[in-house]
């Protein structure tokens, strides 16, 4: 395959200016056996969506990450507390309570083998952001601002890692700012909570149909801690969001909401696995997507309960407003349970705007696009809510208000 000898080439040239390192060789190596997911076989993750045009464009490692810029008032967050991610490149200044970990005290959450994605995200990702939160920052926000800016097909691989001390509260917000590069993002964030702590994640994408963004989280839970994690995806070419939470420490909880907008030709993956690994632990998963023209989503959900996880509670659904004709959604959720003391629960649904209730409100004099609009947007905003940051949510709500009017309802 043509493309994987042009990674091959990316991959010799990054290792020309660092020192070898063997999990990227190997990460490399398990990479370069398949290349991207495109084969549907035996492949639940991405066996739903069309891959093959990752294979045609070689996207490039070598570009500028110097120049970038935000715009804050189009985003609507203030300057401090940032940090920018240029073209795929984490950029930090120095903030109080937030400290740098050396690299060899780095283990990352998950294996490059979970994924060819986080293979080739491993392989070429040319620096690791590594922090640790401490009570200096206790009760604060982080905002990281994603941000692209190239004449280039680039490949942006940004990884980073924060550890978060015990009794410290923190809010993360991720925000992906949309542009006219053309481009294949394959972000991971890890995040690990210590004892009794709390991490509030709030997760936007303002996506265009230029980007391809394989969007990664993973979450490693201690005792007493709480993960709460929402997501607000808009339309982009082809996205996913795929999360994975580890729940090692009695009474861990994880709240997990989000919302996908699709439409025109766009296709959207929500991949979500939650693992109880332990006693008395809990965990909600709560998704929406709306979906119109002719786009497609993906819903994957498992709840995993290990053998000895006795008393775990888990609730899993995934509900989906179907606006168009030629619109798509695979949802599949899933329990894999080898305890017997638990309570678990799972659903799924798709289905159209409610009649009775569009037309009770088209006998008190709404036409029916208005009539339309308002209960999607109602559908909406039941997720945008649950965003924690005040600034971010506002930033979202227009997101959705823009989208709206742009939707088809054909059917």
């Amino acid at each position: 395959m043509e493309y994987i000898k042009h990674y091959e080439k990316n991959f010799s040239d990054l290792l020309k200016t660092s020192d070898i390192d063997h999990a990227k060789q190997n990460s490399f190596d398990f990479f370069s056996k398949s290349g991207f997911p495109i084969k549907k076989k035996g492949d639940e993750r991405w066996k739903y969506l069309d891959l093959r045009s990752l294979e045609k464009t070689f996207y490039s490692t070598d570009y500028d990450n110097d120049n970038l810029t935000i715009n804050f008032d189009s985003i609507g967050l203030d300057k401090s507390n940032i940090i920018s991610v240029n073209n795929g490149v984490p950029k930090y200044e120095s903030l109080e309570g937030i400290e740098i970990i050396p690299n060899e005290l780095y283990t990352p959450i998950f294996s490059f083998s979970e994924d060819e994605f986080l293979s080739l995200n491993t392989s070429l990702s040319s620096k690791h952001l590594l922090l640790k939160v401490n009570s200096k920052f206790n009760g604060k926000v982080l905002n990281i601002v994603y941000i692209s800016d190239s004449e280039k097909e680039i490949l942006e691989c940004p990884r980073i890692f924060i550890e978060v001390e015990q009794n410290v509260e923190l809010t993360v917000n991720e925000i992906f700012i949309s542009s006219d590069a053309v481009n294949l993002k394959l972000p991971v964030i890890e995040i690990i909570l210590n004892e009794n702590s709390k991490v509030f994640h709030n997760l936007v994408f303002q996506s265009s149909f230029t980007e391809n963004n394989f969007k990664f989280t993973r979450v490693d839970q201690k005792e007493d801690s709480f993960y709460k994690l929402t997501s607000f995806s808009n339309s982009s070419l082809l996205a996913a969001n795929d999360i994975k939470v580890g729940l090692n420490g009695k009474n861990s909880e994880c709240d997990l909401k989000g919302l996908y907008f699709t439409t025109l030709n766009s296709q959207f993956n929500t991949h979500v696995v939650v693992e109880h690994n332990v006693p008395y632990t809990k965990s909600n998963q709560y998704f929406k997507g709306i979906l119109s023209d002719n786009s497609r989503a993906v819903f994957s959900g498992k709840i995993y309960v290990e053998k000895n996880a006795q008393k775990a509670y888990a609730e899993q659904k995934d509900l989906n407003l179907v606006m168009s004709k030629g619109a798509e959604i695979d949802t599949k959720p899933g329990l894999e349970i080898y305890a017997d003391d638990v309570e678990c629960y799972h659903g799924a649904t798709a289905g159209h705007v409610d009649e009775s209730t569009l037309y009770y409100m088209m006998t008190r004099g709404i036409d029916k696009k208005s009539a339309t609009q308002m209960l999607v947007n109602g559908f909406a905003t039941e997720i945008i809510n649950e965003i924690t940051d005040e600034k971010l949510r506002s930033f979202a709500q227009k997101q959705s208000d823009d989208i709206l009017p742009s939707l088809s309802f054909d059917l």
